[in-house]
């Protein structure tokens, strides 16, 4: 025959839990801030290689020292695939593919390798006046706000960067 155990007091479990719970809550808020941070950077990263791929492939052809279309294009990709992200901020007129957060910048240069002098901005090892080497730069800055307003983070925000860089040989 079982017998029952006796030797906890009323109350005992209920005291546990409480003590336990908001240590159970934390973890899984941060598990969820932390799931949610990182699907976000992913969606950064990609939209900075996809844009610095775009504006080093398709921009500015043919090759040209300047060309403000690397700017506009860069921006407006990065902005177009980060819409679905929390604390996304459409640009004027509610228009998605000017935003304002998450930030972009876009620097793009073109090397013809008519230098052999390592350092001089026309030296680049495969590229030639026929064919000359593109480079994009992408820098994407985000501003993510946590689900919790953790008390070691200024203002509850975390700052997602993501840098890539995409070189081409135009013309092969």
């Amino acid at each position: 025959m079982m017998r029952k155990r006796t030797d906890s007091k009323p109350g005992q479990s209920m005291v546990e839990m409480a003590l336990i719970l908001p240590l159970l809550l934390a973890l899984a808020g941060g598990a969820t801030d932390l799931a949610s941070a990182y699907q976000i950077w992913l969606t950064v990263q990609s939209s900075g290689r996809n844009a610095a791929e775009y504006v080093a492939t398709n921009s500015c052809v043919p090759a040209a020292t300047t060309c403000a279309a690397a700017q506009t294009d860069g921006k407006r990709i990065v902005c177009l695939e980060s819409q679905n992200v929390p604390n996304f901020t459409p640009g004027p007129g509610n228009n998605p593919a000017t935003c304002t957060n998450p930030v972009a910048t876009i620097t793009w240069s073109t090397c013809n390798g008519s230098s052999g002098v390592v350092g001089n901005p026309n030296y680049c090892p495969g590229g030639s006046v026929a064919n000359p080497v593109r480079t994009a730069r992408v820098v994407v800055t985000l501003q993510y706000k946590t689900l919790i307003p953790w008390p070691m983070l200024p203002h509850g925000t975390v700052t997602l960067k993501a840098d890539q860089h995409y070189s081409i040989v135009a013309g092969r």
